[in-house]
């Protein structure tokens, strides 16, 4: 039976996603083409009509991980205008990307990203700065409002909050996926919340 002919947009995004599921269970340096190729029942060469190589692979990865982090964005602006209420979201929100899409942890945690590739790890540098830059902008509108404290700096609340789950993602990764990334999200947000809003 043919494979169905599907929009260069749509492919792309399958192979990522592929490319993500195999990465969950295996190093980043272990990404093959041919793997990806074959989980999709495709001949390598379909996946060379869109991507050059496995770099550009990677680099699509990259551009996954940065648009589900404002698709989030997007929907808990969209969802409430309580800062305090859509930072709860998007702390829900980035747990539960970890745990469905489990690619991400190894691909952040790669030796082979922040090794020799400079070009990627300042491609990841900046989705996280902005990511951050976002979170502080929900911190200073919450200021504006009286949602959240005076006297807190945005800037430094914005990276508390990513570190919340950072760390906890590390574990996750480091544990297989036995450590519970949502009980410590679910536990660690009314110490946070405590901060934002306490008299």
């Amino acid at each position: 039976m043919p494979t169905e002919k599907l929009s260069t947009a749509v492919r792309k995004e399958q192979i990522v996603e592929v490319a993500l599921k195999i990465l969950s269970d295996n190093k980043v340096k272990k990404l093959k083409i041919t793997d990806i190729a074959e989980c999709m029942r495709l001949a390598p060469s379909a996946l060379y009509r869109h991507f050059k190589n496995r770099d550009s692979i990677l680099s699509a990865v990259l551009e996954h991980i940065r648009t589900k982090l404002y698709e989030n964005l997007e929907i808990v602006r969209q969802k409430t205008d309580n800062a305090v209420e859509r930072l709860h979201e998007m702390l829900l929100r980035h747990g539960q990307l970890i745990s469905r899409e489990q690619g991400i942890p190894r691909i952040i945690f790669s030796d082979e990203l922040w090794g020799q590739k400079s070009e990627r790890r300042q491609r990841m540098y900046r989705i996280v700065t902005g990511y951050l830059a976002e979170i502080e902008a929900i911190v200073k509108e919450g200021q504006e409002k009286g949602q959240i404290r005076d006297g807190l700096k945005a800037q430094v609340v914005a990276r508390i909050f990513f570190g919340i789950v950072q760390p906890a993602a590390l574990l996750w990764h480091m544990s297989d996926g036995r450590f519970d990334l949502a009980e410590h999200v679910e536990e660690a947000w009314p110490v946070f919340k405590e901060m934002l809003i306490r008299e």
